[in-house]
């Protein structure tokens, strides 16, 4: 690795020396004078500064001096020099060939250097213009790594993406898999110029996404982290690609359920209605008998709870569509809930009423069915899954641009990573699936109605003091509504 560099320069020097030699004969047989062979010799000097460095012009400048001195001083083929503006002459030669080869050899390092950025910056470009041509149907990030091998002309390369907790390598560099993913973990960023080895940790603005590892490489520490910037967003573009296309997908895998429920709403609505007003009718015609009685009623009753399932899923499709048309008006909260209380009397059985509500206006512009629907969902949740027999508590008070009621139990626990999932149509959580009974559409309702209505809702929930609910409402004038 070292001797070839040096037989070189020998060669290169070998080769200067040989050429000042011939330029002196050929000066000699054509009887120049001293000022125009070294004229000659100067030339020669700055050639092969340009072509090879300084130091290889250094050393042909002092055998330049030498061949002067032996050809055209006096007296002459002697190395020695009796005239003093010989000696001026030479002395200015050699000065005038070492500075000039100076800076022939700075310019010629600064056009290689700049030959050399120029190239990098050309793997950088097409690698920038290759990223966006990666095919997203395949594994992007097994053509990353190909596409930086190929790009930058490196022997491998190795990518750790955090995201997938995965690796991919290309090439034929021995990268342990422990090796890589270590560098993303302990955060590693350096070059090793003795075996052209380069780890960086990819990163997403501050955050670390992955790691790189490249060999076999004579890139600059530059053109590396601009790669690895580059390998950045190429994860973070399919990783968001991805996250496109899942969306997508679940959207329209939504709305076909919800076509499909709302056209099983239907199909199942106008024989419950049939059946509610027949049972209905022999309750009323009271010549059962009380075992009959007791069987019809509870045929009533369960009519009725699958006839309030059809209408909460025709209610779903119609606010998903944006069908519904909220009839606003102007709604006494306390009143409403006073009703919705008085009407979920059967599925409160058993629970106590705790209701407090701040004294002022404690009315909203609004749908009232709608929203007596979001709080009877709301209680009956709240009694399904709280203790028997305990407390729901019911507290209405006003803010600055809201009216919020909440409502508790005791004894039921929501862990924070299923709080917003609880809102998610069909979802239920993991700790009542199999103990209670439901079918996961109540809350999504409520939420649903609550945005039709400009409000929000929301949950929370500790082992200790229970679960609420809250359903916030703007305080808007009618107007506005």
């Amino acid at each position: 690795m070292i001797a070839k560099p040096i037989q070189v320069v020998l060669r290169r020097i070998a080769g200067g020396c040989a050429a000042g030699m011939l330029l002196t004969l050929l000066s000699y047989r054509l009887h120049f004078n001293l000022s125009a062979a070294t004229s000659i010799h100067l030339f020669l000097v700055v050639v092969i500064a340009l072509r090879w460095g300084l130091f290889e012009a250094s050393v042909v400048s002092i055998l330049s001096v030498a061949c002067l001195d032996y050809f055209f001083t006096q007296p002459l083929f002697q190395f020695y020099i009796t005239d003093s503006h010989d000696w001026i002459a030479l002395l200015v030669f050699e000065a005038t060939a070492l500075v000039v080869s100076s800076l022939s050899d700075r310019v010629s390092h600064h056009a290689r250097e700049l030959e050399r950025r120029q190239a990098q910056q050309q793997k950088l470009y097409e690698l920038s213009q290759n990223i966006l041509l990666l095919n997203r149907d395949d594994a992007v990030d097994q053509q990353l790594v190909d596409l930086i091998r190929s790009s930058l002309r490196v022997k491998g390369v190795a990518l750790w993406n955090a995201y997938e907790v995965h690796q991919w390598k290309s090439g034929d560099c021995d990268f342990s898999d422990d090796e890589v993913r270590s560098a993303y973990f302990l955060e590693t960023n350096d070059d090793d110029l003795s075996t052209g080895v380069s780890r960086r940790v990819l990163r997403l603005g501050t955050r670390p996404i992955g790691s790189l590892f490249l060999c076999g490489h004579s890139l600059d520490s530059a053109s590396i982290n601009a790669a690895s910037s580059l390998a950045a967003v190429a994860i973070e573009r399919a990783r968001s690609f991805s996250t496109e296309a899942n969306a997508e997908a679940a959207k329209q895998s939504e709305q076909l359920r919800s076509a499909i429920l709302d056209g099983l709403a239907h199909a199942f609505k106008s024989p419950l209605t049939t059946i509610r007003a027949s049972s209905s009718g022999l309750l009323a015609m009271n010549t059962l008998s009380g075992t009959e009685e007791k069987l019809v009623g509870l045929i009533d009753r369960h009519a009725g709870h699958l006839s309030d399932l059809a209408t909460h899923l025709l209610l779903t499709a119609k606010l998903d569509s944006g069908d519904l048309k909220i009839k606003r008006e102007q709604v006494d909260v306390a009143r409403l809930i006073h009703s919705t209380i008085t009407e979920s009397s059967q599925e409160l059985d058993g629970h106590s009423i705790d209701f407090q509500v701040s004294s002022g206006h404690n009315a909203v512009y609004g749908d009232g069915k709608l929203l007596q629907m979001a709080l009877f969902q709301v209680l009956d949740n709240a009694a399904k899954y709280g203790r028997p027999n305990s407390q729901v508590a019911i507290v209405v008070h006003e803010e600055e641009a809201e009216l919020v009621i909440r409502i508790k139990n005791e004894g039921s626990f929501i862990p924070d990573d299923e709080k917003e999932k609880v809102f998610q149509r069909f979802y239920r959580c993991s700790g009542s699936v199999k103990t209670i009974s439901g079918t996961g559409i109540g809350l999504s309702v409520v939420r649903r109605i609550a945005e039709a209505h400009s409000g929000r809702t929301w949950v929370e929930s500790d082992q200790v003091n229970g679960t609420t609910f809250a359903i916030a409402l703007p305080r808007m004038a009618k107007e506005k509504a």
